[in-house]
């Protein structure tokens, strides 16, 4: 089942305690909002409209929690698959453990993302969920 997305906001810090198992049930065969699911299409219809918005709350230039700002495509597509040592939040071909996939689908209050009543339409979680299936290619 697809639930939902958006941002990292201030206060929210992704160390929330145990890492959350893998999300199940996950369907690479939904009706996506983009197709093909490209990251550049992510980037600008998903992540830099619903996270990269406000100043020092989601994932800006002047706050990047993780060090994840959706300021710049390629800086942001390094920064979820953790190309410069960082921590991955994007498993290629594995949705289910990844954490981008775990945090959208929590509903855990503390860990789920975004912070509040705020959730991504499912053919936008089914964008991410196909371009992760198929390797989250740049």
């Amino acid at each position: 089942m697809l639930v939902a997305f958006a941002a990292a906001c201030k206060g929210a810090s992704s160390d929330s305690g145990a890492d959350p198992p893998c999300v199940t049930g996950l369907d690479a065969g939904c009706a996506a909002t983009y197709e093909p699911p490209t990251y550049a299409a992510i980037y600008a219809g998903i992540f830099v409209p619903n996270c990269a918005v406000g100043t020092g709350t989601c994932h800006t230039s002047d706050y990047a929690p993780d060090g994840l700002a959706f300021a710049d495509e390629t800086a942001s597509y390094g920064a979820l698959l953790g190309v410069d040592g960082g921590t991955p939040l994007v498993l290629p071909g594995d949705p289910g453990c990844s954490t981008l996939m775990k945090r959208l689908e929590s509903t855990d209050p503390d860990y789920h993302m975004p912070k509040g009543p705020s959730f991504l339409s499912d053919g936008d979680l089914c964008t991410i969920v196909q371009w992760i299936s198929q390797g989250a290619p740049p």
